[in-house]
């Protein structure tokens, strides 16, 4: 999917992936999405709380290079979206130290809150800010929906972010230049050739009937040691090109967001 020239918006996209849930696994979802929040407000409240440990947090971000204030933010929002979409997560990248949680909390607030034309004290335009926001008819609100929306207003961020570092020259490599996740390769299946695939596509040579060969989630079958060779540089099908979950932060993140893509299409053409 192109993510500069989509005509529907992120929020768009998202809202109608979930719309396809059923009841049970919504209310699921919405329990999973309130216990997560929930901590990450008494994190932030802390931070606020405390000016000692808001201080430090202060420093401790402004000590990171512009890439590690990225990679800490996509991490915090990649997080947000596989919270949200946790059948199509793969290795988690939110096992963060507690700094690292309260500084991608931090900052998370700081750019909300930020004022171009204003002299900044951190703490009070925080502060003010995350009080307005509770204070606000959305932030009274404790609805399943008002949750929910919190987390697709994260999920339209990494997009924001994904587009602002793509735009930079960074993030997604080309024609699925990044590694399949370990976690990901060792949860392959390992089936039975039958007599119907014969040739491992990645080697061209035959495989034989009978014997044990490595299934891909889409079902293409390859030799393992051409299949492990394969997805240690690329993490897609050599068939196909579906994807499999990678470590890296930003590929992962455009994984997720072209599956929500192609759920959101799948309602909408449902409907």
């Amino acid at each position: 999917m192109d993510f500069s020239s989509t005509s529907s918006s992120s929020g768009e996209i998202v809202m109608a992936a979930l719309l396809g849930l059923s009841s049970p696994s919504f209310s699921d979802l919405t329990r999973s999405l309130s216990s997560n929040l929930a901590l990450h407000r008494r994190r932030l409240a802390f931070l606020l709380l405390s000016p000692l440990h808001f201080s430090l947090t202060l420093s401790y971000l402004h000590s990171l290079s512009l890439p590690e204030k990225t990679l800490l933010l996509a991490r915090h929002l990649l997080a947000a979206l596989q919270h949200l979409f946790p059948s199509l997560s793969g290795p988690s990248h939110s096992h963060l130290r507690l700094r690292d949680v309260d500084a991608a909390l931090l900052l998370m607030a700081m750019c909300d809150s930020y004022d171009p034309d204003a002299h900044t004290n951190w703490h009070s335009t925080v502060a003010d800010n995350v009080l307005r926001s509770l204070m606000s008819p959305s932030g009274l609100d404790a609805s399943a929906w008002a949750v929910v929306c919190h987390y697709v207003d994260a999920a339209v961020k990494s997009r924001r972010l994904m587009e602002v570092v793509l735009s930079s020259g960074g993030g997604e490599k080309e024609d699925g230049g990044t590694g399949a996740s370990v976690a990901a390769v060792v949860a392959l299946p390992s089936v039975e050739c039958g007599s119907e695939e014969r040739e491992c596509v990645i080697c061209k040579e035959e495989m034989e009937e009978g014997r044990e060969v490595c299934e891909l989630p889409c079902r293409h079958r390859f030799h393992w040691g051409c299949a492990l060779g394969w997805l240690r540089k690329r993490n897609t099908c050599p068939c196909c090109r579906h994807e499999l979950p990678t470590e890296d932060v930003l590929c992962e993140m455009g994984r997720i967001w072209r599956c929500v893509a192609r759920m959101g299409d799948q309602v909408r053409r449902g409907s």
